[in-house]
């Protein structure tokens, strides 16, 4: 490549944020102390040029039409956003703001007693303000216009307009997969599109009235729910100003076992780009609108409780990827995967000089010298990344998994012969982990399941110990940093060892007991007979257990769950599971592992 790609130049957006700004609290009033400056100058020192944060347009509106809805603390939280935003531009950084509103309201809310026409379609015990009703058209170009007026210095807004949470009537209505019409009747004549624009025009509107008109991203998130790709219905109308952010993974497919698998949620088991971001390129090309990529650098659902997944060959192909679609920008986390790592090294290396960058036994070589002080047995650290990458590559992929799968918390799952048939909890939240893991199984076979991730366990094991070796850090001449680096990487990539082996452990233990309970005619709950399949299977939990021990007491990043700021395994859980297996023991001899 010869000119600089557009996602590399110094003013491209490229949004991050930090760990312990907590999305699901108040996070913007509490913006200002979060972001201190040492902070900032160090997500500008790993490339970045924005932070985002998570909003709710009742806590920073102040309303005249449904002045009801408006949340107390308004002012302080705009004191705080204009604080970090002065600030966050003395290190190069814009602040962005994500929105998806309007919100729908408890259905016990006081304002549908005062309101009930403006009631719309339901869900989750909420009901959605429907954006057809004239009045609540009003409501939101005043609401959003005081909202955007009182943050003269924001540098862009992040939109949600489709799933995630129910704001207009067509929100949650997955219309291509069958689902009715809303039961609003101003919107189920309607066109999903036209609340879509509706919605953009108000915004955009705020835009053009900004004293520094920011940027508007229009997230593409859930589209293809009433729309087949590149979803022309909306691209082909946006308003003036309004960009792209495209999932550079949501919309793809990849070959798993033989089948064609869809890829519905972030993806490292997967490159990109989609074919969905690709096709939306192509419908907007020629009308100078800017599109950004939504991508996860660190972690991704498919496992995230570790700080990085170090699949830094198939990282590459993403940054490659960029640079070939000619994005502009790019949001590079979520609220998981947001802590500073290999992986985010890596970009900032990339962004350096993209150009020799393309050829990936460059730019892994240079990674492995500057990140881990690694010249000599580099090629021991290569072989490990790319065996990592093309290990994971086995991943069942599917939204079931990722949110109802063992993965994050298998290291600290209890497997019993006493199964009591509770559905497994969301992977995302700390549910307690019940024993059925049907809900997370939905499209796939049990024995395909327990075949992928044994191929990625026995994958990443096979190049596991010459990583650990290359990351001695008696090996050569390193910086305190590299001696760090390297101290924090062999954790991450031992502890996955253990978790893939772990996870492995759950599902097989599973299939049988599934197996067992049909033989004997049993259904839960009940206790199963200690057989050899399922002896054999603690044993080997037990002795992974405990070599994964020291490891997680070694080093508190491991277990922890961004998204709920807590922790789904710790060295406390840890002992308490080898506690419970041992007690198995009363149940039979283990046979040796």
């Amino acid at each position: 490549m010869n000119a600089i790609p557009s996602w590399c130049r110094p003013e491209a957006p490229r949004l991050w944020r930090l760990t312990d700004s907590d999305f699901s609290g108040d996070e913007t009033a509490n913006a200002a102390r979060v972001y201190a400056d040492a902070r900032l100058a160090r997500i500008a020192e790993e490339g970045f040029t924005g932070v985002w944060l998570g909003a709710r347009l009742y806590e920073l509106m102040d309303s005249a039409v449904f002045p009801e809805l408006n949340v107390p603390g308004r002012q302080a939280r705009l004191d705080s956003l204009n604080a970090l935003g002065e600030r966050a531009r003395r290190f190069g950084l814009g602040v962005y703001l994500y929105f998806n509103d309007p919100a729908g309201l408890d259905t016990d809310h006081p304002f549908w007693r005062a309101h009930p026409g403006l009631r719309g379609s339901s869900k989750w015990h909420l009901h959605a303000l429907c954006t057809s009703a004239p009045e609540v058209q009003a409501f939101l170009r005043q609401a959003v216009g005081s909202a955007m007026a009182g943050l003269p210095g924001l540098a862009g807004v992040v939109l949600i307009t489709a799933c995630e949470n129910l704001t207009h009537c067509w929100s949650k209505i997955r219309r291509r997969q069958g689902a009715p019409p809303p039961e609003c009747p101003r919107c189920r004549e309607r066109e999903p599109a036209d609340l879509v624009i509706e919605l953009l025009d108000v915004w955009a509107a705020a835009r053009r009235a900004h004293p520094r008109p920011f940027r508007l991203w229009a997230w593409n998130w859930e589209w293809a729910q009433w729309y087949e790709d590149p979803q022309r219905e909306i691209v082909g109308r946006l308003p003036d100003g309004v960009e792209l952010l495209l999932d550079l993974e949501f919309g793809g497919h990849k070959t798993w076992r033989g089948r064609d698998m869809p890829i519905g949620e972030y993806a490292l088991s997967y490159v990109g780009p989609s074919d969905r971001l690709v096709a939306t390129q192509d419908a907007v090309a020629g009308r100078g609108i800017p599109t950004h990529a939504k991508v996860q650098i660190n972690t991704t659902h498919e496992l995230c409780t570790v700080p990085n997944l170090p699949l830094l060959a198939t990282l590459h192909g993403k940054l490659r990827a960029l640079c070939e679609r000619r994005i502009d920008g790019f949001m590079g986390c979520w609220s998981i995967g947001t802590q500073f790592t290999l992986n985010t090294f890596a970009v900032r290396l990339f962004l350096r000089s993209p150009q020799p960058y393309f050829d990936e036994e460059v730019f892994l070589r240079d990674l492995a010298a500057e990140y881990l002080g690694i010249t000599d047995g580099a090629e021991l650290v290569l072989t490990a990344w790319r065996g990592f990458s093309e290990a994971f590559k086995a991943y069942p992929f599917s939204v079931p998994m990722l949110y109802r799968g063992p993965q994050n918390d298998a290291p600290g799952r209890v497997l019993s012969l006493d199964f009591e048939g509770r559905p497994i909890g969301r992977s995302f939240m700390p549910d307690e982990p019940g024993d059925d893991l049907t809900p997370c199984l939905e499209g796939f076979d049990l024995d395909d399941v327990v075949a992928a991730f044994a191929a990625i366990r026995d994958g990443w094991l096979a190049v596991l110990p010459g990583y650990l070796a290359a990351l001695d850090g008696r090996r050569g001449r390193v910086t305190d940093a590299q001696r760090r680096h390297r101290i924090e990487e062999a954790s991450c990539a031992r502890m996955l060892g253990h978790q893939f082996r772990s996870i492995v452990n759950v599902f097989a233990f599973y299939r049988e007991q599934r197996r067992q309970m049909g033989e004997l005619g049993l259904r839960p709950p009940c206790r199963l007979p200690p057989g050899p399949g399922l002896l054999a299977i603690l044993a080997d939990e037990i002795a992974n257990t405990e070599a994964a021990l020291p490891v997680v007491e070694a080093d508190p990043r491991l277990g922890f769950h961004e998204e709920f700021h807590g922790h789904k395994y710790d060295a406390t859980a840890l002992r308490a599971k080898l506690v419970r297996l041992r007690g198995e023991l009363g149940l039979g001899e283990l046979p040796a592992v």
